[in-house]
């Protein structure tokens, strides 16, 4: 079973010096179709709630994301804000990265 909630926020406020906080080119994230289609299906109104808070400039919890080998990154945590991002047509979104 995965990591719970409370483990993967321990696991983010503990970051070390070396994290930093920038704004990332959506494009840059990857998020497979199969994993928006799991989450849409499970999780679509949440989806859709994010969706709007960005479309409407409300502030949303930044994203952590981790670097992968080939470029871009991997999402650690903010599958669905990432999702609605791209939905909302957001260029940019605000991340932690670690690793």
């Amino acid at each position: 079973m995965g990591k719970s909630f409370r483990d993967r926020r321990n696991a983010i406020d503990s970051h070390c010096e070396s994290d930093l906080t920038i704004f990332v080119n959506l494009d840059d994230i990857f998020v497979s179709e199969s994993t928006v289609a799991k989450l849409l299906a499970r999780d679509g109104q949440q989806i859709e709630s994010y969706r709007q808070a960005y479309e409407n400039g409300e502030e949303m919890v930044r994203v952590v994301l981790r670097p992968r080998v080939d470029g871009g990154y991997n999402i650690e945590d903010g599958r669905h804000r990432v999702i609605a991002a791209k939905f909302a047509g957001v260029g940019l979104i605000e991340a932690l990265i670690v690793g």
